[in-house]
């Protein structure tokens, strides 16, 4: 029984061991056939043809066997790619270099360059669609930014250069429409980059967001709290920046939304008849947000639903909402113009100046960087 068995399995089995044997490829014949696909991508590159020679590179790696040369092969498409400026091939290369043969290619150097593929894509540059067609400036292969900085900062969630490229990434998703996910990497930035300077503009930006989103329907006041919430951490950590009045002046602005919410809520509850709720939230328009523009309503109303109820005779004054700006004057000139093309009888076309041969220049440029230090008292706008 059991010899029958073994020759049942050994006649279903000898045909497959028998077909691998056959198309097992020759490991020294690949190398050769790759080398020589190798030679002819120099060729090529020495001509310019960078585009094909990058392919013939690509080309050379399917054919190879040994790993070392496979990784020599997709090194120089990276080249290739580079040298044509056709840099998401390049940017391609360099992930597969990374995933498959990161012993044969210095990390840091490959993440660098994605960084630098991934900025050069941020400030405008678009591979070209065909290469023959090259010097057509439209004809171009979409934008890749968002890509190849969600690529680069996945491989490298804390390296140096992630804050900033996340910070990119939340204003490329807001220009997408996608501003939840803009929402997530500004969280993202402040949760595991404190300190650093993409930090800071995060703050603001996430803080701006989030008040835009309040003013636009916020009906449990999620997004109001959590402004009001990252504009009182900015004014803690960051006391003396241009932006520290802006965020104040806004932090104004998101007690003004929660209380006309509270004040809302309050006319509903008077509305259908339920009172003390209705108190209750006038009750904290009144203690929570004394400085906001809803406490003369809230008081009112409160005044007609407790008849005991006696107004408070002092209130805050209400502070200005609109940020003050510093006007700078024009500084005067230390070469007065003597005289000026309409007043010349069409004589001179520029204005005639005063070159000042018996002042010393420095005497001169003294009393231009004096006039410029020159300006008015800041004004309300």
């Amino acid at each position: 029984m059991i010899k029958q068995v073994s020759e049942k399995f050994l006649k279903a089995v000898f045909p497959v061991v028998l077909l691998f044997s056959v198309y097992v490829p020759n490991a020294g014949a690949g190398d050769n056939e790759a080398n020589e696909e190798y030679k002819i991508g120099v060729e090529k590159f020495k001509k310019g043809d960078y585009k094909s020679a990058g392919e013939t590179f690509m080309d050379a790696e399917l054919l190879a066997d040994s790993v070392k040369l496979k990784a020599s092969c997709v090194k120089e498409a990276a080249r290739s790619y580079r040298k044509g400026k056709l840099l998401w091939k390049e940017f391609e290369c360099i992930e597969k270099l990374l995933t498959r043969y990161p012993s044969y290619f210095n990390f840091d150097n490959a993440v660098e360059r994605e960084f630098e593929i991934a900025d050069a894509f941020y400030g405008g540059h678009r591979d070209a669609a065909f290469w023959t067609f090259r010097w057509i400036p439209w004809l171009t292969e979409p934008d890749r930014t968002i890509k190849a900085y969600e690529l680069v900062v996945k491989r490298v969630p804390f390296g140096k250069q992630t804050p900033n490229a996340l910070l990119r990434l939340s204003y490329l998703y807001v220009d997408t429409g996608d501003v939840k996910k803009s929402l997530e990497f500004q969280r993202r930035i402040i949760r595991d980059f404190p300190g650093t300077e993409a930090c800071r503009y995060a703050y603001l930006e996430l803080a701006s967001s989030l008040y835009q989103l309040a003013q636009k329907g916020d009906g449990d006041g999620k997004y109001n709290a959590e402004a009001t919430r990252i504009l009182k951490e900015y004014v803690e950590k960051y006391p003396k920046t241009q932006e520290t009045e802006w965020a104040k002046k806004t932090l104004l602005k998101t007690h003004d939304i929660a209380a006309k919410r509270l004040l809302g809520m309050a006319k509903f509850y008077k509305r259908i008849g339920n009172k003390p709720p209705a108190e209750r939230y006038l009750n904290e328009v009144l203690t929570k947000y004394p400085e906001t523009k809803s406490v003369q309503a809230s008081e009112a109303l409160l005044v007609k639903i407790d008849q005991e109820y006696r107004p408070t005779g002092f209130r805050p004054e209400l502070e200005s909402r609109q940020q003050s700006y510093q006007l700078i004057g024009i500084p005067e000139e230390y070469e007065p113009i003597m005289v000026v093309p309409e007043n010349s009888g069409g004589k001179w076309l520029i204005p005639i100046r005063k070159i000042n041969l018996g002042t010393p220049n420095k005497v001169a440029k003294e009393n231009y960087e004096k006039s410029r230090q020159k300006s008015d008292d800041d004004i309300e706008l």
